[in-house]
């Protein structure tokens, strides 16, 4: 079998890199109250035996946290319960809090495009992913000739 063109060490570097770069938006955007979202920010690698995907692992509100909720349906209340235990409020506060939600919504902070952005406008996450990839090409094609002349 074909050894991939990103390593699977290089795959865990950029699920490191973007775990982090995440968590520094969610930091920016104040998503800090228990620290329960950022502490369960995690990759995996899963082989299906062809090609290597990163997989991102989160509580799963992170969706909630960067789309946004839309008004005119009622979040659950459990974890606002939570929340506002966490903020020292009273347990009151959750229903009012959910009652809001539910008028007004929740405004998206898009922390999951700001993330991919960076890759793109990140001066030293440029470099560093391009130099990986052109380095794995390298080392592709220096393999590929070396096999060509010992046939």
């Amino acid at each position: 079998m074909e050894e991939p063109l990103i390593t699977r060490q290089k795959l865990q570097e950029f699920g490191r890199d973007y775990v982090k770069i995440l968590t520094r938006e969610l930091l920016k955007a104040g998503k800090i109250a228990t620290g329960r979202l950022i502490n369960s920010l995690n990759y995996k690698l899963k082989d299906d035996g062809q090609n290597i995907a990163i997989i991102l692992e989160s509580e799963d509100y992170l969706k909630f946290v960067d789309s946004g909720r839309k008004r005119g349906t009622y979040p659950p209340i459990r974890p606002l319960l939570q929340w506002v235990s966490v903020k020292g409020l009273p347990k009151s506060a959750a229903y009012a809090i959910q009652k809001s939600i539910y008028k007004f919504g929740i405004p998206p902070t898009n922390v999951i495009p700001k993330t991919i952005n960076a890759f793109d406008t990140d001066p030293q996450l440029q470099q560093k992913w391009e130099k990986a990839v052109v380095e794995q090409i390298i080392k592709k094609i220096e393999e590929d000739n070396k096999e060509n002349t010992e046939d």
